[in-house]
């Protein structure tokens, strides 16, 4: 209205300019009539402008929408009481974001950044598209219940997977402020808990032996199935919403956080790990956990789900078998003779000797096996050396155990008697795959001792 009232203004004094020149012309009394009857109008038709403008201002603004900052400010404070992540949208820009949604993008000391933030910088670029329509929709709609699945970009690179929903501030008006709010959930569907227990689907996790269990993107969990009771002695509702992690053993603790956060961020999609639970009567249980994480994008923070299977009886048994092969090692490295598997060629070409081997040929037992210019069978005597394999070929034949006495020469070239005592090692099937035994000494004074307690195993 102002600058309509300045171009009035000047126009009439470009006029004055103008009839002041027809003025002194001399023109005829009409035209000079007509002149100040334009300039009359022209004058009043200002004042009367300048008179009633207060009176349009008046009126107009009578009824106003209500101000953008306190919407903006009104929303805010309802945003900053939600605990689930919120942010107040004017466009595509934010204007409030409160804690919970600075937390989950990693922004939570940010705040003065994101505030201003074109909401489509931490979209993933692929789903602005879908942004777009679901402002397009809600616009539309009025409707409090439109959402979509859109990927957002949190601070560290990572992509996590929410629904978002929109929210017109106030239905009944033009206003572009929207409260959006997110679930970093899967599924934008709540089931009941009492639905899901009554599925046949819990029916059947709850029946089979293994822990399934689920990892929010916090790495909390959210479900567990009663198996998780059965071998750590917690009920589940105390267990819910906490860290597994807590549960792990201290010194399994970095492995296990490695594996998951990976999961997690998206760096792996499956895993399979081995550490140890602890129960509450402060006992612990080995576990392997096979998990995989709940989306089809690499770099897309997600939550996990997958088992715990307890391992703790596998672990005993290894143990006692490590245990078992230390002994035998022993009693094999401390055996005065030569504990041996071959195959049954013409070298007798060694896959294992023991230490005792060095006592009995002179030869380390590195030298002998997998050694192409070492041949057992050329350190037998000449005159033995048919006879023994002949004798051998005879008993394993009929897969009856041999028992061989024949000299050969050391490796300072000595001639020594040796006793040897063995078997062939078949498949089920019937198949030789090699020969085991011992030699010993028969100089030996307790060489008798060494065959006695090893005859045992080997015969």
């Amino acid at each position: 209205m102002s600058l309509f009232v300045f171009s009035t203004l000047i126009l009439s004094v470009i006029f004055f300019i103008v009839f002041n020149s027809w003025w002194v012309s001399g023109a005829s009394f009409n035209t000079h009539l007509s002149a100040l009857m334009i300039a009359a109008t022209t004058a009043l038709t200002s004042l009367l402008l300048i008179a009633i403008y207060p009176i349009f201002r008046k009126h107009y603004t009578r009824h106003p929408q209500p101000s953008m900052d306190r919407t903006v400010t009104w929303a805010n404070d309802v945003s900053s009481n939600l605990s689930t992540p919120a942010a107040v949208i004017d466009g595509y820009i934010v204007k409030f974001a409160n804690k919970a949604f600075l937390m989950e993008i990693g922004m939570l000391s940010m705040q003065e950044q994101v505030v201003g933030m074109p909401l489509t910088n931490i979209i993933h670029p692929g789903d602005h598209q879908l942004l777009a329509s679901l402002f397009a929709k809600t616009t539309a709609t009025q409707d409090k219940k439109n959402h979509l699945r859109i990927r957002m970009l949190c601070l560290d690179g990572s992509i996590l997977p929410t629904h978002v929903s929109i929210s017109p501030i106030q239905e009944d008006s033009r206003s572009v402020v929207n409260l959006l709010q997110f679930s970093s959930s899967l599924s934008p569907k709540v089931v009941e808990s009492s639905e899901f227990e009554n599925s046949i689907h819990e029916q059947l996790i709850n029946h089979i032996e293994q822990i399934v269990f689920y990892l929010k993107v916090n790495q909390e969990i959210l479900y567990l199935n009663h198996s998780w009771e059965s071998m750590l002695g917690y009920t589940i509702q105390e267990c819910l919403n906490k860290p597994l992690l807590t549960f792990v053993h201290p010194e399994d603790k970095p492995l296990a956080e490695a594996r998951i956060t990976s999961l997690i961020q998206g760096k792996r999609n499956k895993t399979v790990v081995e550490f140890r639970l602890i129960a509450r009567n402060g006992d612990s249980h080995w576990v392997e956990l096979r998990a995989k994480n709940t989306t089809a994008y690499k770099g897309e923070r997600s939550s996990i789900i997958g088992t715990l299977t307890d391992i703790s009886q596998m672990k005993l048994t290894e143990s006692t078998k490590r245990s078992h092969r230390h002994l035998l090692n022993a009693l094999i490295n401390n055996t005065p003779g030569m504990i041996y598997r071959c195959k049954n060629d013409k070298n007798w070409s060694f896959e294992f000797v023991s230490e005792g081997a060095v006592d009995i040929t002179g030869y380390e037992p590195y030298e002998m096996i997998g050694n192409p210019n070492f041949s057992y069978a050329q350190i037998i005597h000449p005159d033995d050396r048919n006879i023994a394999w002949d004798r051998v070929q005879e008993k394993i034949r009929h897969q009856q155990k041999f028992q061989l006495l024949y000299r050969i020469y050391t490796r300072s070239g000595a001639v020594k008697w040796v006793l040897e005592q063995g078997k062939g090692v078949f498949s089920s099937a019937g198949e030789l795959l090699a020969l085991e035994g011992f030699i010993t000494d028969v100089a030996q004074e307790d060489g008798s001792q060494a065959i006695q307690s090893l005859q045992k195993y080997f015969m």
